[in-house]
């Protein structure tokens, strides 16, 4: 039989490099991450103070005073309740709509949440508001690369047509497309239960002399209808959605690695102790290829982690500069703010006389 010499420390060293790797690069990512998360995430206290006064201001019947609070209690630490009280503000406010997509969030919430008490108070209130809803229809000629906007707010095309739930008061609805002149309109909706129909024309090419009417930006979030919170800048909430989906692939990456090293670690070690395979130290031509096995996952498991944290770093910068995301809040009496939670559910516009934002129907 021949025996070989067992490099098999610098096997089993290499191995238990490679794990050791994995509770280092984690300590040093996660390290900065909790000190970044902590810095940006929501500041309780400020949120509770914001909370408490907004409800106080609510007795008080000051409501247009206390919508702003509750808002940035909520944007500071989201929750069912807080989302509820803003919900009941705005209804108070006539903003009939956006109570209503805020009541809507707060019902999936406290489903989610197993929160029978709140789910009914919620379901109680929008089966109040839905009879008063005024909604807007709108309906365009077919300019090529036609984009509407109602209070600023760009109207996905598939809503034209489509009945939208908007608080009552004047909106203004705009209409443009590069290379024509730009129409818009002034609509003043009723209180309760009003329908208005808005045909937008067919618009007319813009002078020779004049240059090609500018792309619109991204518009800015403002008091809603239909749902509760506003969608941010695109570019922004496209770099977190990157951010996290490579850093999500790195943690992957990451976990491999490391069940690599330990996988080699494991066979390396279990070689060396075996006497039918290493005697004394001297591997036999099996043992031999036992130690390479292990020596070939060892090299797996530090390519893993290498690429695991490339990956985890690259996305915690994305996240870092796509900026903070918009949240807007809304609200149950009595309730204080609670965690946060999140549920996935369809996009909606949202309008009102102060501006306008993309809603999410569902639980946050």
């Amino acid at each position: 039989m021949i025996l070989s010499r067992l490099p098999a420390p610098r096997a089993i060293r290499r191995a238990r490099l490679a794990v050791a790797s994995v509770v280092l690069a984690s300590a040093a990512l996660l390290a900065p991450a909790g000190a970044l998360a902590q810095g940006m995430s929501s500041d309780p206290t400020l949120a509770q103070t914001l909370f408490e006064e907004g409800r106080r201001l609510m007795e008080a019947k000051a409501y247009a005073e206390a919508c702003p609070k509750l808002a940035e209690s909520q944007r500071l630490r989201p929750g069912t309740g807080t989302l509820l009280n803003l919900a009941l503000c705005n209804e108070a406010l006539g903003k009939t709509a956006t109570a209503w997509g805020q009541f809507k969030e707060a019902l999936f919430a406290s489903k989610k949440e197993g929160n029978a008490a709140r789910e009914a108070f919620a379901q109680e209130h929008i089966n109040a508001l839905e009879p008063r809803l005024s909604k807007i229809v709108l309906k365009a000629e077919g300019t090529p690369g036609l984009l509407v906007r109602v209070d600023g707010h760009d109207i996905p095309a598939a809503a034209l047509g489509t009945p939208i739930p908007i608080d009552p008061g004047a909106h203004e609805v705009e209409a443009t497309a590069s290379g024509y002149s730009v129409w818009s309109t002034i609509v003043q909706v009723g209180e309760s239960a009003d329908l208005k129909t808005i045909a937008v024309p067919k618009l007319q090419p813009a002078p020779p002399a004049q240059t090609a009417a500018a792309q619109p930006g991204p518009a800015a979030g403002g008091a809603g209808i239909a749902a509760g919170s506003s969608a941010g800048g695109g570019g922004g909430e496209g770099l977190r959605t990157a951010g996290f989906v490579i850093g999500g692939a790195g943690a992957a990456v990451l976990g491999v690695g490391a069940v690599f090293g330990i996988l080699a670690a494991g066979q390396a070690s279990d070689a060396e102790k075996d006497p039918a395979l290493c005697p004394g130290k001297q591997c036999t031509p099996l043992g031999r290829k036992e130690i390479d096995a292990a020596e070939t996952k060892a090299l797996v498991s530090t390519i893993g982690i290498g690429v695991g944290v490339a990956a985890i770093g690259a996305g915690a910068i994305l996240v870092l500069t796509s900026g903070r995301p918009r949240a807007e809040g809304a609200s149950a009496a009595g309730a204080r703010p609670g965690a946060p939670g999140r549920v996935h559910a369809r996009v909606v516009p949202l309008l009102g006389p102060e501006g306008g934002g993309v809603g999410v129907m569902g639980a946050f």
